[in-house]
């Protein structure tokens, strides 16, 4: 079976998202030499725009111009006359699709499409409440485009003839979003299939002493650390909140914080530090002792196998495809405020011995679930099955 995964190659990146999850996936189809799956070629013309802005050094005219890209995005997606391809889709059994914005955006080419449609939702809700969520003061102007964003998500999950999630946790986010999902699995049980991410395992550029050095942190701390973006659905402003309270109790912790500082801001505490955007954030992880992980709402979150592949320990809020790892004795997972803090206080009082105990059971589980080399067999195995049906 010949299969395109809907997605620029030159977009591919070792970054989080549905381009990081396809940067780990065809590491291993071309290393495998496998040409029956491929990818779209490259975008010039989305990659001059992309660089034109980029190169712009005012921030807020470069700001400006990036809204305005999405307002006009979102206004032909939505009210435009032509929705085809990049490609010709008939020279292909299945396109698998990774964003519902991507399907609609081909919905008149995928009218005369006779093969296999398969889609992956990535987001943590709904993509149109996402996009909504993230919106600028500008964007929001524009209301009357934006509601009817949710026309994609419907679109996609009623035009795909498969739905491959990576367990079945990871839809919790869609049961919140979409009080009819449960009718429409239900209805459509058959369409489902299930594949766990796999990455490649990180590397770490820099030694625990050197960013203690670096940041000013005695080395005979614990360091709690956090890798991501700013903002509600990822917890960040309940992490400032339980930190707030932890710091109070506890003098030798410090909390070591990645990622741009927006729309939240920092906790005012010099034992709460902020590096800001990092090429190397695997270096801050590696030199923590516990990662914490209290997203409101997500899918499954590739940061969560990147600390695994560290090893080390995860404290995670029992959401979504986090509850994925409730068996895992070196990830801890909470309800409530009271749970977290409870569980922070027990791993910074535990024993050397035992944290390095837990921490080979963290690598232990990356390498036996979650690399990109038994990612692309479940993949194969998946298309497989498919290609299986369609002959019966």
């Amino acid at each position: 079976m010949k299969v395109l995964i809907y997605a620029f190659k030159s977009q591919l990146a070792p970054i989080g998202g549905p381009l990081g999850y396809l940067y780990n996936l065809k590491q291993e189809i071309d290393k495998n030499h496998d040409a029956s799956i491929e990818f779209i070629q490259e975008d010039f013309k989305y990659e001059s725009w992309k660089r034109k802005i980029r190169d712009i050094r005012c921030t807020k005219l470069r700001t400006i111009l990036i809204r305005l890209k999405n307002i006009y995005k979102y206004w032909l997606l939505v009210y435009g006359r032509k929705h085809y391809a990049q490609t010709n889709l008939s020279n292909y059994d299945a396109v698998h699709f990774h964003s519902s914005l991507d399907m609609y955006s081909v919905r008149d080419s995928l009218s005369e499409y006779t093969g296999k449609v398969i889609f992956t939702s990535h987001s943590p809700t709904l993509l149109s409440f996402e996009i909504w969520d993230k919106s600028s003061w500008l964007e929001k102007l524009f209301l009357r485009i934006f509601r009817k964003l949710k026309q994609m998500d419907t679109y996609a999950f009623n035009r795909a003839d498969y739905f491959i999630f990576p367990c079945p946790e990871a839809e919790e986010p869609y049961y919140h979003a979409w009080k009819e999902y449960a009718d429409f699995k239900k209805e459509h049980q058959e369409k489902y299939r299930y594949l766990l991410t796999g990455i490649r395992p990180c590397k770490v550029k820099d030694n625990r002493e050197n960013i203690c050095k670096k940041y000013n942190i005695p080395l005979d701390s614990f360091i709690f650390c956090y890798v991501g973006r700013h903002n509600s659905i990822k917890g960040y402003d309940l992490l400032k909140e339980y930190a707030k309270e932890f710091l109070c109790q506890h003098h030798n912790v410090y909390f070591l914080i990645a990622g741009k500082e927006e729309p939240y801001q920092r906790l005012k505490n010099e034992r709460w530090i902020e590096v800001g955007w990092t090429n190397d954030p695997h270096s801050l992880i590696a030199a923590s002792d516990a990662f914490i992980l209290p997203n409101r709402e997500t899918y499954f979150d590739l940061i969560l196998l990147e600390v695994l592949s560290l090893g080390k320990i995860v404290i995670a809020s029992s959401t979504g495809g986090n509850k994925h790892f409730t068996n895992i004795e070196s990830v801890f997972l909470y309800n409530s405020k009271h749970e977290a803090l409870n569980i922070m206080d027990n791993i910074s009082k535990m024993s050397l011995a035992k944290r390095k105990n837990l921490e080979i059971i963290s690598k232990n589980t990356f390498v036996n679930n979650y690399t990109c080399e038994i990612f692309y067999d479940n993949y194969k195995h998946i298309l497989n099955s498919i290609s299986a049906n369609n002959k019966q």
